[in-house]
């Protein structure tokens, strides 16, 4: 992932001794920090130089360009039909607006969209361009129209503009193919398409060419799923498509906009990137020796942790001279230059492990960071597919099937439990919502946005049978207890009444209510999205935080809160910055998986950091159960002998705890003809009740 924001504060001193002495420091402490409040840092990527509110009321900036002839910020608003200059001279300023030749969007349709601008510098003019048009618009300082507007002979909606000097034609991104296409501004032919590395999912609008030796070079704004918008600026080599190692970080833009275009300055490093209402000058300079890029990591549950990276150093192909790995500051190895990826297999089983990368070039390090989770709520692994937005999920575990909605539509995609599509069953409905597999009678129930019906679904044709009330029009997540043999059903209100509906499944009582699961007011607890049921009939509900989905908690049948929480940051930024980040989940062994639908996205978490498979009762983990596992479980009870090397196999009766009852269980087994410990026995396997709060 990206570097995020670095905070910097000066250490102020706090001496005892005379009152003109203390006060002589806290004044310096104090001129201290006036001048880091004040001075932006010099030479620092990513730091924001300067800002500046847009031009006009109720501004939609999308795009800014610069005028060389005489260093002027220029931007286009999307709908007004304004252009803004601004002065780059010292402090920015607004030194004009005026109308553009494209003109203002008008209702109903409010068009034509306005989304990019570009400078060319050998005729001294602008090109401009209409989106919903499809077609460029060139015009001069004034604002006069040069010529009729030219269609670009592109089928798909277009963002940005940059222009290549070395011979006048136009870049624009194709965000829903993820390429940079090439436009004849004369003839509005498509010349060429440069597929964009990165997510296949993301975030970006902006773009701009520079040259580097006289190669041109195109920087495009970047954010992925985890980023949830965008938050750095890239660059790709027009000639190879590949990524250079330049880059500058957005994340220091501190607003509840995103960013859309920006523009580079030539011969300086100066970055000037506009939201809907501000403008900023970035300090995009980068560094002598580039950290790796990219750098990014899972968990599998099983005790290790891999990280991933593009390296940026000196050396063909970016070889460094060697690269450090260190966790929580500590260095743990050293690798060689060449390296991409690294394995942690014993890294520690808990939340917020900081990883840093560092490339060696002599004495100088460049430095990545990530933050790693390898507790409950580990992102284990994760599928983004454009144009799809998961909805909520059902599991069939004969078959390996795990069934995903789609919000616009009456798809059902088909996975299996390693997140491959297998397959797309069209159930002929719309809009599609919750949806839940009955093991028993091996069907699928689903829901529908603004009905209050529930329809039974052939899990292998999709074709809809039957159908039934819930009594809501707000049932947006469904699923089967298996213990009880009953439907659950949750009403999302997006208030504190969300509760979950309980409906009989059985053979001709379908739908008969059976009541509703809701926390108790005094445990503080708000239902969000998403809902998942287990073995013994607990439920697994997301928690509402400041009107956010922040976390799942695990509840009793009844609606009781038990001690599992898990946090759902694994996910990134879109549970700020997104609505419905994530809204269904379901359960498949140890791990968790959600349905990001504002990012398009499955991600799969841990429900549980359990370690490698085990034998249930073998205590001191030579693969057999015999006495010796008991009196090793009692020798560490209460005389003080070496802990298991596995807390869940040491508990034989698999309570949850241990204590006296484990090595009695075992002995009971053993020589009494009691029944033998519970799964995993008697071969090694995972735990089916990883909830317990034990692992290896």
């Amino acid at each position: 992932m990206s570097a995020r924001l670095m905070s910097f504060m000066p250490n102020i001193l706090m001496i005892t001794g005379s009152k003109s002495g203390h006060l002589t420091l806290t004044l310096l402490a104090f001129f201290t920090l006036s001048l880091f409040v004040s001075a932006p840092l010099c030479a620092q990527n990513g730091t924001v130089l300067q800002q500046l509110p847009t031009c006009g009321t109720n501004p939609k900036s999308v795009d800014l360009t610069v005028r060389l002839t005489d260093g002027t910020l220029w931007g286009i608003d999307a709908t007004s039909g304004k252009i803004c200059v601004y002065s780059t001279t010292g402090p920015l300023a607004e030194l004009n607006s005026f109308d553009h030749p494209i003109g203002a969007a008008i209702a109903p349709l409010f068009q034509p969209q306005c989304a990019g601008i570009a400078y060319s510098a050998a005729t001294d003019t602008f090109w401009l361009l209409n989106s919903t048009g499809q077609e460029l618009a060139e015009m001069d300082a004034t604002g006069t129209s040069l010529g009729a507007p030219v269609v670009i002979q592109s089928a798909s909606t277009l963002v940005g503009l940059a222009l290549n000097p070395l011979d006048g034609n136009l870049w624009s991104l194709d965000n829903q193919n993820n390429t940079a296409i090439e436009i004849d501004p004369i003839t509005g032919s498509v010349l060429t398409e440069l597929s964009i590395p990165g997510n296949s999912v993301r975030y970006s609008s902006g773009l701009d060419i520079r040259l580097d030796n006289g190669n041109p070079l195109l920087n495009f704004s970047y954010g992925d799923v985890f980023d949830a918008k965008v938050v750095e600026i890239l660059e790709v080599d027009l000639a190879s498509g590949e990524l250079t190692s330049q880059r500058t970080d957005l994340g220091q833009i501190e607003s509840s906009h995103n960013v859309m275009g920006f523009t580079l300055k030539p011969a300086s490093s100066s970055i000037y990137a506009t939201t809907c209402c501000d403008v900023y000058e970035i300090d995009g300079s980068q560094g002598n020796v580039t950290p790796p890029a990219e750098l990014f990591a899972l968990v599998d549950g099983e005790g290790s942790t891999e990280l991933s990276w593009r390296n940026c150093g000196p050396g063909l192909n970016g070889i460094y001279n060697s690269i450090r790995i260190t966790r929580n500051g500590a260095i743990v190895d050293t690798i060689s230059g060449s390296a991409a990826s690294w394995t942690d297999n014993s890294p520690p089983n808990e939340s917020g492990i900081l990883y840093q990368v560092q490339g060696v070039v002599g004495s100088n390090l460049a430095t990545s960071s990530v933050t790693v989770n390898n507790a409950p709520g580990g992102l284990a692994q994760f599928v983004s597919i454009p144009n799809f937005f998961p909805r909520d999920l059902a599991y069939d575990s004969v078959m390996d099937d795990l069934y995903v909605t789609d919000s616009f539509s009456g798809e059902i995609r088909v996975f299996g439990s390693d997140l491959v599509e297998k397959r797309v069953i069209d159930t002929g409905l719309s809009n599609l919502r919750g949806i839940g597999y009955n093991s028993l009678m091996d069907v699928l129930l689903v829901s529908r946005a603004n009905s209050s019906l529930v329809t039974f679904i052939d899990p292998l044709t999709g074709v809809p049978a039957s159908s039934f009330p819930s009594s809501s029009q707000e049932i947006t997540s469904i699923s089967y207890d298996v213990n009880n043999d009953d439907w659950l059903l949750f009403r999302n209100t997006g208030t504190s009444e969300a509760e979950v509906l309980r409906m009989d499944a059985a053979d001709g009582l379908e739908g008969n209510p059976l009541g509703s699961i809701s926390p108790p007011q005094t445990s503080g607890l708000v239902l969000s999205g998403g809902l998942a049921s287990l073995d013994d009939g607990s439920l697994l509900l997301g928690v509402d935080s400041g009107g956010q989905a922040t976390s799942i908690s695990q509840l009793t049948s009844f609606g009781f809160p038990l001690s599992y929480n898990m946090s759902m940051s694994a996910i990134g930024n879109s549970m700020s910055e997104l609505n419905n980040p994530w809204t269904g989940m379901e359960t498949i062994g140890s791990t968790l998986i959600v349905a990001g639908n504002a990012t398009s996205t499955l991600y799969k978490l841990i429900l549980v950091s359990d370690g490698p498979d085990f034998l249930r009762g073998d205590s001191d983990g030579n693969g057999l159960v015999n006495l010796a596992d008991a009196i090793y479980t009692a020798s560490w009870l209460y005389s003080g002998g070496p802990a298991s090397p596995c807390f869940d196999a040491s508990d034989a009766n698999d309570d949850g705890s241990l204590d006296i009852s484990d090595p009695l269980y075992t002995l009971l087994y053993l020589f009494g003809g009691s029944a033998p410990p519970p799964s995993p026995f008697p071969l090694p396997g995972e735990d089916p009740t990883f909830l317990d709060n034990l692992g290896c």
